[in-house]
């Protein structure tokens, strides 16, 4: 599983106009070998949309679950597979950790350890905070090798099969750098990003965490919860059978990894549980103005809510 094959050599690779002006190592690592450690959708879309985009040459996908790099391998979305860490990072120019965020710390401290001199870490989790903090301790003093990126994109189906190469395509990047990270390593992984067709938007960590346990976070969990409570009702069956598109929409993301989801509401759970408790303050009001049958309050939310609704423009849209 750990053998190469049809790979071009980087000297037979020409560096892309435009980057002779830049250092040495962002023009090294520019066309690299990279690995992805977690081979799901965001990771396989990660390693399908950067070698596409000519950012990387050869790529290397690990994972604990070996149907998985099978499966990466059959899809064409890595070039090599192995279920050793260790062999993944030594090979590497560019490390991509694509783990639930509750794994990473484990997976970093991993990373420290045969981490080459030169070569770049990135990951693809959904909060900040937590998993910045965790690269900071389990990298160590190769911290400033590591700068972070969260793509605002994804699918429902979380599985390797469903990599697709323009997932990230004008979609949003969200790139949070902190202390300890060298500017270098940040631009370099901001350039990639935009080279591969995305739109780069620079936050603070606390800010990135604040803004998303409300407008992706929260929406999982609202989704989670209706399902599994029409799963436990005796006529879950009939219910489910008669939902229409309405249901279907708001649902659909309930159909995400229950792992990963499960992972970000711990690591970001102060900031979403204020967002939980205001939702439930909005819904306490609406069942009052309901109980009370005032319509007039009802239609007050409702207008205030298809107003704001109807003025948004989606990233990517």
């Amino acid at each position: 599983m750990g053998s190469r094959h049809g790979r071009n050599t980087r000297a037979e690779r020409e560096i892309p106009r435009g980057s002779q002006g830049r250092s040495e190592q962002v023009r090294r690592v520019a066309l690299a070998t990279m690995s992805v450690l977690g081979c799901g959708l965001i990771g396989g879309s990660v390693a399908l949309s950067w070698k596409k985009a000519g950012l990387v040459d050869h790529v290397i996908a690990f994972d604990i679950n070996e149907e998985n790099l099978k499966t990466a391998l059959e899809k064409k979305v890595a070039d090599e597979c192995t279920l050793s860490l260790r062999e993944a990072v030594e090979k590497s120019d560019i490390i991509v950790v694509s783990v639930p965020v509750k794994a990473m710390e484990s997976v970093f401290a991993e990373i420290g350890k045969y981490l080459k001199k030169g070569a770049v870490v990135t990951d693809v989790g959904s909060t900040r905070g937590s998993v910045i903090a965790a690269a900071r301790k389990g990298l160590g003093d190769k911290f400033n090798q590591y700068a972070p990126a969260h793509p605002i994109a994804g699918g429902e189906m979380p599985g390797v099969e469903y990599a697709d190469p323009d997932l990230f395509l004008n979609k949003v990047v969200i790139s949070t750098p902190a202390e300890g990270m060298d500017p270098k390593v940040v631009e370099l992984i901001t350039e990639n990003w935009k080279k591969a067709g995305s739109k780069v938007q620079e936050m603070t960590p606390e800010e990135h965490d604040r803004i998303f346990a409300s407008v992706s976070h929260l929406p999982h969990v609202l989704a989670y919860a209706l399902v599994d409570m029409i799963a436990k009702e005796p006529s879950a069956h009939v219910k489910l059978k008669m939902a229409g598109a309405g249901f279907r929409d708001f649902t659909r993301i309930a159909a995400s990894s229950p792992v990963m989801w499960r992972d970000i509401c711990i690591s970001n759970r102060d900031a979403i549980s204020e967002e939980l408790r205001s939702y439930r303050k909005e819904l306490d009001a609406l069942q009052k103005y309901i109980d009370e049958g005032d319509a007039q309050a009802i239609e007050r939310v409702f207008e205030n809510a298809m107003r704001n609704r109807r003025g948004l423009v989606f990233p990517g849209k």
